[in-house]
């Protein structure tokens, strides 16, 4: 006759051992979190203190070159200046210096002889005009005291103290250098010399 087996028996375990274990699991789980948070703190801090005792890291001048660095800079728009139209000549000023072309190679006179025709009652030109016509015209004035001095000896004038006087009269109005060359040209420089030794 067989012996019926048994039923399992499961074994429980003491409950003291079960309540420590479990309240060991809770301990756990409530320390971990607390532990990294603490573990975090500690490192933030030692970070920073070393970041505030060193001088070789200043992370603000390190953000502020690497954003200058990315920034691309802009060079300067050319500006463009417009320059004023040159305002046109007046049609006199350039019948002025006709006429002193004139009467410097037919006339062969002096520069102030030029200026007193173009303001002449005649004609009428401005001291303005007169001026750019002056200076605009080709005129060798010495060569042209010269022919006027020629013109005074063929004349009857043959001192030279009276030409160089004649020369540089209220009429002519020739320079002393133009008048001195046209003698220079006529006369031994010795003449010419006591002439001018005279003069000053």
């Amino acid at each position: 006759m067989s012996i019926p087996p048994s039923p399992p028996t499961t074994q429980v375990p003491p409950a003291p051992e079960i309540e420590a274990a479990t309240l060991e699991k809770e301990g756990k789980s409530h320390l971990r979190p607390s532990r990294v948070w603490k573990i975090l703190l500690i490192i933030l801090a030692l970070v920073g203190f070393l970041i505030a005792q060193s001088d070789v890291v200043n992370i603000p001048s390190i953000i502020a070159s690497a954003t200058h660095s990315q920034t691309p800079t802009k060079s300067p728009s050319p500006k463009h200046t417009h320059k004023p139209a040159p305002t046109p000549l007046p049609a006199s000023y350039r019948e002025a210096a006709i006429k002193a072309q004139q009467y410097a190679d037919s006339m062969h006179l002096s520069e102030e002889g030029i200026r007193d025709q173009l303001t002449s009652k005649r004609d009428k030109y401005s001291q303005d005009e007169a001026q750019y016509a002056i200076e605009h015209v080709q005129a060798n004035y010495p060569e042209n005291a010269l022919f006027i001095a020629k013109q005074l000896q063929s004349q009857g004038v043959h001192d030279p103290e009276v030409l160089m006087k004649r020369l540089t009269n209220a009429h002519y109005k020739f320079t002393p250098a133009d008048a001195e060359y046209a003698l220079d040209q006529l006369f031994p420089k010795e003449i010419v010399d006591s002439i001018l030794s005279e003069d000053h």
